[in-house]
């Protein structure tokens, strides 16, 4: 096991600089938003038929969890090159996973509060990750390499490089327009009706 990751290091610093083109950034903006919003159904659904009871996910107001869409495009950008499922796998396990405890902390820090709590699943670490969701990102880090990810690429790249370029501008304005929005509101305490404590 250790070869392995040290194999996967070894592949990470030869990695080829991702495409830093307004419109490679712009595609990636789009991939996020995507993604973003299917993060938002998964959890919205899973939630409701955990809890029996409609549950509305997620910290903003629109529907999207920009945690699945950042994550996603930071394992296609840091492992995409990779070959390998299973060093995909691991290492993507462990990047989603840093990403979902550094989000998770810094919005308890900010808000006192949690949007998820692992506490009573096996192995986890201060109920903010736990084995189980490492291994669930790691195939969503495979799915999104070999398969997602390559998917909405040549879709966004289909629609040429003025229109990308315009719906990108449009999705960070609104994401940004609601994440100010929703810190307003959870400062004040409206937001509170959305949050779930348990997955």
């Amino acid at each position: 096991m250790l070869e392995r990751i040290v194999a996967v290091i070894a592949a990470l610093s030869t990695m080829n600089a991702p495409d830093l083109t307004p419109w490679g950034i712009s595609i990636l903006m789009l991939s996020m938003t995507t993604i973003s919003v299917g993060g938002w159904v998964w959890e919205t659904v899973y939630c409701s038929i955990v809890e029996r009871r409609p549950v509305r996910r997620g910290f903003l107001f629109g529907p999207a969890c920009p945690i699945y869409g950042t994550g996603a495009v930071a394992v296609y950008v840091l492992l995409g090159h990779l070959e390998s499922p299973l060093a995909v796998f691991a290492a993507g396990s462990v990047l989603a996973t840093a990403i979902e405890y550094a989000t998770g902390r810094a919005l308890e820090k900010r808000f006192g509060r949690r949007w998820w709590d692992y506490t009573g699943w096996p192995l986890n670490y201060r109920g903010l990750v736990c084995p189980i969701a490492s291994a669930v990102f790691g195939v969503f880090s495979v799915l999104v390499v070999f398969a997602i990810e390559p998917q909405l690429i040549a879709f966004f790249s289909s629609w040429g490089e003025a229109a990308c370029e315009a719906a990108a501008t449009a999705c960070a304005l609104t994401f940004a327009a609601d994440t100010a929005l929703s810190v307003v509101a959870q400062d004040k305490g409206a937001g509170r009706w959305r949050i779930t404590l348990r997955r």
